[in-house]
């Protein structure tokens, strides 16, 4: 009998899983996921310049076609995926993110694990690649989910995830009325 109460005590006490329709998360409008994505490309464009200028100071630039071809995509690349994932992982929204005011957020308005968030990163090169259709998605999508959210089972909020997450206290008894069960 204890068993059965404590599980059922359990289940109550687990934030449910939010719906597209819950009123409590509140998703981050397209205007401002759009200037969270035009602030970080000014700053990863600054960090890639600022890698360029650090290279050829240091003697390292060849100013072979070949090298210019390579070398910097692929280090760009490597410094976006590194600034997502340190950034989602760490603090759930990258700077850009944070100065608007939106955060990432799993579907269940709790913080995104690491997987979600690795997996999110990865997808949205994919995303990317695709003409950026990955990320117009969401301008379609009701719940305003790209690619990448869909995959890793994150939405985009206003806010932070701890305060969209804070489980509503339940209503008090008024004292005096004692209800039993019996069976």
């Amino acid at each position: 009998m204890d068993h059965t109460r404590r599980e059922r005590a359990q289940r109550d006490a687990t934030p449910k899983i939010a719906s597209g329709n819950d009123p409590d998360i509140v998703r981050a409008s397209i205007p401002r996921r759009a200037a969270a994505l035009i602030l970080d490309a000014g700053i990863l464009m600054s960090a890639v310049l600022l890698l360029r200028s650090a290279h050829r100071h240091a003697g390292l630039y060849s100013g072979a076609a070949n090298e210019t071809l390579w070398f910097y995509p692929v280090a760009g690349l490597i410094i976006v995926l590194l600034y997502q994932v340190v950034f989602l992982a760490g603090m759930q929204s990258t700077p850009g993110m944070a100065f608007v005011r939106i955060s990432l957020a799993g579907v269940d308005g709790r913080s995104p694990t690491a997987s979600q968030v690795l997996i999110r990163v990865l997808v949205s090169i994919l995303s990317a690649a695709a003409l950026g259709l990955g990320f117009t998605w969401a301008l379609f999508n009701r719940q305003r989910r790209t690619w990448h959210d869909l995959a890793a089972d994150t939405i985009v909020i206003r806010g932070s995830p701890a305060r969209a997450a804070t489980p509503k206290p339940l209503p008090r008894r008024p004292p005096g009325d004692r209800t039993y069960r019996v069976g």
